[in-house]
């Protein structure tokens, strides 16, 4: 192989296609172009979607459990159910996400951004953030404006940027020492809102 063509990484374009139900666990998808694509319940474990963009992708039940998704760009999309168990989602851009019910129990969310994102429980299933890292230090998950009621917090820590919406008609905006509060009443262990 030249080193030109050793050089240019080649990357799934797959925009506005319907991947529904396909198996793409374990493969190297960086870069990948999924924007509004059907990916319902395509498994991605173990994947790496690093600067993949899935922008409105619908995501309902799709299995990102363990993958690699860092820096990539999800604003928009609708993964209710979806599992997104122990990823790595540094820098990912979730804002106005949907991810009611999701699983994103030990998920790694340092620097991630949740801009008016929809974490609230569906169907009587309720979004899982148990045990994952919300941020940490200088790399704080942006939640402003995040919808969080019924979300299961159990373990949680790390630091956050507020304010959050905490009440089911997402109306009650907290912040500061009072969103701390709130973190701590769900169970985190150790949440801080930083400015």
């Amino acid at each position: 192989m030249s080193a030109a063509a050793s050089d240019t990484a080649a990357y799934l374009s797959g925009d506005f296609l319907d991947f529904r139900g396909a198996d793409l666990s374990n493969l190297d998808l960086t870069g990948a172009y999924l924007v509004n694509s059907c990916l319902v319940g395509v498994r991605f474990e173990d994947a790496n979607l690093g600067d993949a963009t899935l922008t409105n992708a619908e995501l309902q039940g799709a299995d990102f459990s363990f993958a690699d998704l860092a820096k990539a760009e999800m604003v928009g999309c609708t993964a209710p159910d979806a599992r997104f168990r122990g990823a790595r989602l540094f820098s990912v851009q979730l804002d106005d996400a949907i991810l009611e019910g999701a699983d994103l129990s030990h998920a790694i969310l340092n620097s991630a951004k949740l801009y008016k994102t929809d974490l609230r429980g569906a169907n009587l299933e309720f979004t899982s953030l148990r045990w994952c890292t919300l941020g940490g230090g200088t790399m704080p998950a942006v939640l402003s404006g995040a919808r969080m009621f019924g979300c299961q917090l159990e373990g949680a820590k790390g630091s956050v940027v507020g304010p959050v919406l905490v009440d089911e008609d997402a109306t009650l905006s907290l912040d500061g020492a009072d969103l701390e509060a709130w973190f701590s009443e769900q169970g985190a262990e150790n949440v801080q809102v930083v400015r």
